[in-house]
């Protein structure tokens, strides 16, 4: 087995002698550059932070590198240059490769500068605790427990975030983390669903929205006491940032900065899993933000999808026939996206001269298999944001241009951003469109930065828009 592993792994190493590589000298540098903000004691994954221990590894990781799914990076090659890219360079994968040729070679630890890590430099100027003094144990019973938990936005003046990060009390426990912010308008109705419903928290799969309104008895209660209540906390409320296992804080991109207000609501929703960790709490979560009192370009998270396909199985809107493949595509001509923006920056579509998009972020369940996200122009031209061609739910995250796609108001009408998601269903019955772990969802969410005119730059705030 020893031999057919260093054969095929050296089948792609230049002809270097093979003495060329050794752990300590070529192969340990990469690991804490590229490695070790995932493989850390405190995680679920086995650590690398010991040298000497991860040096026992070395074929598992070796094997986990040259087939490409370590480190974690789903963007195909060829499209677009992201910031903070974890991927392999080829000189580190032919590196990988001429120390498997050398047989694995060790050489001695030396004395040098710590290997710089990816990410940019984070620094905190708020942090906020979701569950302060008390903790939340992860029902066994659910293969994924999504739990939202309602923190007061602790700011008394108008700013802007622009910079996210969050610190999990339990990385054994926490799959991701996903902020909403809700308006100052809903933010106590929030606070009372969180109230009403047993335990720390309330359930929440899709959304800020409670789980239990997919009830058609929760839902008419509701709306008896508040008419056409749940739109209305849909749509006052909207994403802001998200955390998943092997990022870092976010830094948002110069100028920008997403605005928030004086009595709005932080919706933290925690997706935890218990089966690595049974009998677990999560304790001491918490959430760090860079803040300013203005940015030249207000900014958003939109997330393009379509509302029909989370209710497949009432409307077959979204329908993967058992053993079959469907692809699905969604997409908004900037057009709409300006009317949108507008909305959520408090000015009018003639007061935005410009739109940046910074970002994609492909999303699925299990049954993804790949996706793409693109931008068209006025002569249908297809630039590819980020193409997955390997999708895998456990690998979210979000892929920023290191430059960002500008255009002018009048390429609005003639500009589409959309995004293309294909499934495959190996079962014996249709998985539909929904909230659910077994159910699939295709969305994109672009960070989008606004350049409004003179007239709206003094004070642009967010009014709201829903995800679902």
């Amino acid at each position: 087995m020893r031999m057919i592993l260093v054969a095929a792994l050296a089948a792609g190493a230049s002809a270097v002698p093979a003495s060329a590589a050794d752990y300590y000298g070529d192969i340990r540098p990469v690991i804490e550059r590229k490695c070790v903000m995932c493989h850390q004691d405190s995680s679920v994954s086995f650590s690398f932070e010991d040298p000497e221990q991860t040096y026992n590894f070395r074929q598992a990781i070796t094997a986990a590198v040259v087939a490409r799914r370590m480190p974690p990076w789903l963007a195909a090659p060829g499209h677009q240059e992201y910031r903070e890219d974890i991927s392999l360079t080829e000189a580190e994968l032919r590196a990988f490769g001429e120390w498997a040729e050398g047989g694995f070679e060790k050489g001695e630890a030396r004395d040098r500068e710590p290997a710089q890590p990816v990410f940019a430099p984070f620094s905190a100027d708020l942090v906020v605790d979701i569950m302060p003094d008390q903790s939340y144990l992860p029902n066994a019973e659910r293969v994924d427990d999504y739990r939202c938990f309602v923190v007061d936005w602790p700011v008394a003046e108008d700013a802007y975030i622009t910079g996210f990060r969050a610190v999990p009390g339990n990385l054994r426990v926490t799959h991701h983390l996903v902020l909403f912010a809700a308006q100052a308008k809903v933010a106590e109705r929030y606070k009372e669903l969180d109230a009403d419903e047993a335990g720390l928290g309330y359930q929440c799969f899709g959304g800020p929205v409670p789980d239990r309104f997919d009830n058609d008895r929760e839902r008419e209660a509701y709306e008896k006491q508040h008419p056409d209540g749940i739109k209305q906390l849909d749509s006052n409320s909207f994403w802001v940032a998200q955390w998943a296992p092997g990022t870092d804080g976010y830094v948002f991109p110069q100028d920008t900065g997403i605005p928030m207000h004086p009595g709005m609501a932080l919706i933290v929703q925690m997706h935890y899993y218990s089966g690595y960790a049974a009998g677990e709490r999560d304790a001491g979560t918490q959430m760090e933000f860079m803040l300013t009192e203005a940015v030249d370009k207000p900014a958003f998270i939109l997330p393009l999808s379509r509302n029909e396909w989370l209710y497949g199985q009432r409307n077959d809107s979204m329908v993967i026939p058992a053993g079959e493949r469907r692809t699905y595509s969604s997409w908004l001509d900037l057009e709409q996206l300006g009317k949108l923006a507008a909305a959520m920056t408090g000015t009018s579509v003639d007061g935005v001269d410009a739109m940046e998009v910074h970002s994609a972020n492909l999303h699925m369940h299990s049954y993804g298999s790949s996706g793409v996200i693109s931008l068209s122009d006025r002569n249908g031209l297809e630039e590819i944001l980020l193409s997955v061609p390997r999708w895998d739910l456990n690998w979210q995250r979000n892929f920023t241009f290191t430059s960002p796609k500008i255009f002018g108001r009048d390429e609005f009408a003639e500009t589409q951003l959309r995004v293309q998601c294909t499934f495959e269903n190996p079962k014996l019955e249709p998985v539909y469109g929904g909230f659910g772990s077994d159910e699939e969802m295709c969305f994109n969410f672009s960070y989008i930065a606004l350049v409004l005119d003179e007239g709206n730059r003094e004070n642009p705030s967010v009014s709201g828009a829903g995800s679902r």
